[in-house]
């Protein structure tokens, strides 16, 4: 990437500009005009040279380990005539007060550091049009004079989520064209009316609304009049939860609401906390017709949700948190009650405590474009309506009768069911409706005994995850008709013994993870078929005494991790005709005495990382012969650290050619790079 910066530079502003880099540096820089420096460990590693650079214009100061503390003096009294600076990333924590010394400067990036405050003096920079403080997530305060900057035309504080007020006055910035954010104060001079004279574009996130003390205060920020901005996010309260819900407030909130209608040209709207009990009739297609994106969250005593499936352009809609919706009805659609959501792709509910009905007027009219349905907390909720297009189904603590109307579905791609907690009695039509699922995941159904036959349907079937099944005694042996998986993942499967026979079935299976299935004591022998397997993980399985030994015709494995499993004793010996293993991680296998001398068969391995196995005494001797192993992580094998320590240790010949070495815990690790 500096590369290309560099040449972009230089067919700008040809021999004006000049990249230093580690210290190289060229003899007379008195004429340079641009320069980027790329520093490695601190700013003391800019040459001395760079400060005969007094004509210097622009410069950007690239940290790679982002740890620099504070800008050296001399750069402030050297560069008097800069016009941009560009800290950006670089770890600083506060300015120097010399800032000020940059009469002249135009631009002023110091995003995505540590500061946490600026210092009064930057309001001398009279000059300047551009601060970027986007990702200074440390900042909580900005000085009160920056309203005296007259010139400024973009203060982008995207992304400063400590900042609890705005500075006063700043309604006088006139040529302000950025503001990614307002906090509304409690202060005259800090209030919303502030955006009355600025003409802001992009993004804009008003903070506090509850701070607003008068609908003449909310008139007065004339959001309806700022035609540049493309997306508006309204917030009241300090808390994803929302705040200020007592009654006394819902009038106010009504009322405030009312008045921020924005333009008409708005691409993206969100509302957030907001407590009043209807939404003002201006959200819908005859006042924001260009809405894209709609977002509401925690809008907990809204009993009605807005007419917006006559928007026109709506694309996503993302509602959570509407404690008082009971029911959605043809309403929500608009006046014709069929048709509606002629664009929406992506629609989410979470969180719809007594949201039981959904209104459907049985015809495939609504939602035509919709590809995917998310449906989160909503444990009343018996029904949806049909969605003709619908690839991606995930549903999330939500009652088994929703699955009744789901089996209308036929075109479903990827169907997620967590969190289920009574019967799943429609799983097995659902899964017979929709044989085209590619991605299939069921998760923490407390009431589910089994997986249904018709899972052996799924033939385009790619990925498959079971997890938090604790019931679940076996997988169903129509398992084998999955002949395109590619991804089987089981996790915390607590009364799964062993796995079908029938796997080598899986001649697409790349990915295998078995995690925290405390019964399983045994892999079925016909694993070494599974000639596809490429990544094999095996963890948390406390009763897993052995692998099985034919591992040899696991002819395209890269990795093998086996974490937690405390009965291994010993590692298959097929595993050393396994030429393509390149990564080889054994972590908490106490019963694993000996690290076998064929490890050193594995020509293609790269990386081998043995942790808490504290009854492995010894390395193999055949390590030092192997020339691919290029990462070597010992942790918590105190014999073995011992016999590895740099130089005096019995084993470190056998590993000292490795280029990355690792010993010692997490906390106290020492390396070795050759």
């Amino acid at each position: 990437m500096h590369d290309i910066i560099h040449d972009l530079a230089h067919s700008v502003v040809g021999e004006e500009y000049m990249m230093l880099e580690y210290g190289n540096v060229a003899e007379n820089l008195s004429q340079i005009r641009h320069s980027s420096v790329i520093c490695n460990f601190s700013l003391r590693t800019i040459p001395e040279a760079l400060y005969e650079a007094k004509k210097l214009r622009t410069l950007v100061l690239v940290f790679p380990k982002g740890d620099l503390g504070e800008v050296p003096p001399a750069v402030f009294s050297s560069f008097r005539y800069l016009r941009a600076l560009d800290l950006s990333g670089s770890g600083i924590k506060k300015l120097h007060e010399s800032i000020s010394s940059f009469i002249f400067l135009r631009y002023l990036d110091i995003s995505d550091t540590h500061i946490f405050e600026l210092p009064e003096s930057v309001c001398n920079l009279c000059n300047l049009q551009v601060m970027n403080l986007s990702g200074c997530y440390n900042l909580i305060d900005l000085p009160n004079c920056i309203s005296s900057m007259s010139k400024l035309r973009h203060l982008i504080i995207s992304g400063c989520s400590r900042l609890i007020k705005m500075p006063a006055l700043i309604g006088k910035l006139v040529f302000l064209r950025t503001l990614p954010m307002f906090i509304v104060g409690n202060e005259a001079d800090k209030g919303l009316n502030q955006l009355r004279s600025l003409n802001l574009g992009g993004e804009l996130i008003i903070k506090h609304l509850e701070n607003v003390r008068n609908v003449r205060e909310a008139l007065e920020a004339d959001l309806i009049g700022k035609q540049n901005l493309q997306s508006l996010c309204l917030s009241w309260g300090d808390d994803h939860n929302g705040l200020n819900r007592n009654s006394a407030d819902s009038d106010i909130h009504g009322e405030v609401l009312i008045c921020l209608r924005p333009h008409k040209y708005l691409k993206k709207l969100s509302i957030n906390g907001y407590q009043g009990t209807r939404f003002p009739q201006w959200i819908g297609a005859a006042k924001i017709p260009n809405i894209t994106e709609l977002i509401l969250i925690n809008c907990r005593r809204c009993e009605y949700l807005p007419t917006l499936g006559e928007l026109p352009f709506l694309k996503l809609l993302y509602l959570q948190g509407m404690d008082a919706v009971k029911n959605i009805g043809p309403e929500f659609y608009g006046k014709g009650t069929t048709g509606g959501f002629p664009l929406l792709k992506e629609l989410t509910f979470i969180d719809f405590p007594h949201l039981e009905y959904w209104w459907n007027s049985y015809s495939s009219d609504e939602f035509p474009s919709l590809v995917k349905l998310t449906i989160t907390k909503c444990s009343r909720l018996k029904n949806m309506p049909r969605f003709p297009c619908l690839q991606h189904l995930q549903l999330y603590y939500c009652s088994g009768m929703i699955l009744q109307s789901a089996l209308n579905l036929a075109s479903i791609t990827t169907l997620v069911l967590d969190g289920f907690s009574d019967q799943l009695g429609s799983l097995e039509k659902l899964l017979h409706n929709n044989t085209l699922l590619i991605s299939l995941t069921i998760s923490s159904c407390l009431k589910l005994h089994s997986i249904p036959p018709t899972l052996g349907k799924l033939t385009s079937l790619k990925s498959l995850t079971i997890r938090w099944i604790k019931e679940l005694p076996a997988l169903p042996q129509e398992l084998q008709n999955l002949t395109a998986l590619e991804s089987l993942e089981i996790i915390e499967c607590d009364n799964l013994t062993t796995l079908p026979e029938d796997i080598q079935s899986l001649g697409s299976l790349r990915t295998l993870s078995i995690e925290n299935c405390n019964n399983l004591t045994s892999l079925p022998k016909n694993l070494q078929f599974l000639t596809a397997l490429e990544h094999l993980t095996i963890m948390y399985c406390p009763k897993l005494v052995s692998l099985p030994e034919d591992l040899q015709h696991l002819t395209a494995l890269k990795s093998l991790s086996i974490l937690n499993c405390p009965e291994l004793a010993s590692l298959p010996e097929g595993l050393q005709y396994v030429t393509t293993l390149q990564n080889l991680e054994l972590h908490s296998c106490p019963g694993l005495k000996v690290l076998p001398e064929w490890v050193a068969n594995l020509n293609s391995l790269r990386s081998l990382a043995l942790s808490e196995c504290h009854n492995l005494t010894i390395l193999p001797g055949g390590l030092q012969s192997m020339s691919s192993l290029q990462h070597l992580s010992i942790r918590d094998c105190p014999d073995l650290e011992e016999r590895c320590k740099m130089n005096v240790g019995e084993d470190w010949l056998k590993i000292h050619h490795i280029a990355h070495i690792y010993i010692g815990s997490r906390e106290s690790a020492s390396s070795s790079s050759h």
